[in-house]
């Protein structure tokens, strides 16, 4: 370690000349193992000063991670790869190092050579080098694959696996957001409960590779007229699907999209060169003329829905009390 070992190693070899100096040895010994443990370490590690948040030493991982040879890293301070949003979390830091010596872990971004930003983990402990300069040792773990699981990890909590429709949770949760954006601008939602019709035989004949893979047409169908960045379409589960209008003039705008959906709908599918012909009913609720919650407008998206797959004159209908 270039910073560190260097002149640590001439004073020790001062001491090492006189021979019942054993403390001396077994220090540069010291020296020379936590010299190798830091260049040799997956994770980054780096001295920093303390007074100008230059630079001192960093070893391969760091460099590996952020695209920088070591003759450029040394020329930098934490500031220049350090986005300016952290700039509170950096304060805090130096505060937690004056109070306890130390800081982390603490999460945050560095910027690579490219301009690109990256995940980290990083943690501090401030020292005092052999010439009394105080120092910061900073841990610094590059967290990209872990932040990349979680982010699947929560994609799998609240998108429908088979058709990456949200599911029962996310559904929930937009619809709460969108009932209470309603109730604020006084505008009119709609809550569309869709069931496709007879679609146990598709999977008796066809099998369930066929039917999933129909149910992801579907998906994409119903996607293609419900477009607007404030809409939703979410899976219930099974063969049933939700869809959320939010911030409509009319109901009519929700019997009209409903229209449109079935007839999309009963238009055939061809799946692996077998064509297969469906149809669906959908139920609609108002809020707030039919209720002003999620339980309410499911309730009656559900009754209503009901009512239009025993009817066979209606493929949609409004709920009527």
């Amino acid at each position: 370690m270039t910073y560190c070992i260097n002149r640590v190693h001439l004073k020790m070899t001062k001491l090492i000349d006189n021979p019942d100096n054993a403390l001396a040895l077994k220090l540069l010994r010291s020296e020379k193992i936590f010299s190798t443990m830091f260049q040799l370490s997956p994770v980054g590690m780096a001295v920093v000063d303390s007074n100008t948040g230059k630079f001192l030493e960093v070893n391969d991982a760091i460099l590996k991670s952020t695209g920088y040879t070591k003759q450029e890293f040394i020329n930098l301070s934490y500031w220049d790869i350090t986005p300016r949003e952290y700039e509170a979390q950096e304060q805090q830091q130096l505060k937690d190092l004056e109070a306890t010596g130390h800081f982390g872990p603490n999460q945050k971004e560095y910027i690579r050579k490219d301009g690109t930003k990256y995940p980290i983990s990083i943690s501090g402990v401030a020292l005092t080098d052999i010439d009394g300069k105080q120092v910061v040792l900073g841990i610094i773990e590059d967290i990209t694959k872990q932040k990349a699981y979680e982010h699947k990890l929560e994609h799998f909590a609240l998108y429908d696996p088979l058709t990456n429709l949200p599911n029962r949770r996310l559904l929930s949760e937009n619809l709460q957001k969108s009932l209470a954006q309603c109730k604020r601008d006084k505008k009119l939602l709609a809550l569309l409960m869709l069931d496709l019709d007879k679609f146990k035989p598709v999977n008796d004949t066809f099998g369930h590779c066929i039917g999933d893979k129909l149910l992801i047409e579907i998906a994409q169908r119903i996607k293609g007229i419900v477009h607007r960045e404030v809409d939703t379409v979410a899976r219930l589960g099974g063969d049933e699907f939700i869809i959320i209008l939010p911030q409509i003039s009319e109901t009519k705008d929700a019997v009209k999209l409903a229209e449109n959906i079935c007839n999309a709908l009963s238009q055939p599918f061809c799946i692996e060169k077998n064509n297969i012909t469906i149809s669906a009913s959908v139920g609609i609720a108002m809020f707030p003329a039919h209720g002003n919650n999620e339980k309410t407008l499911m309730k009656k998206a559900d009754s209503a829905m009901y009512k239009a797959k025993n009817n066979p004159e209606y493929s949609f209908m409004l709920f009527e009390d």
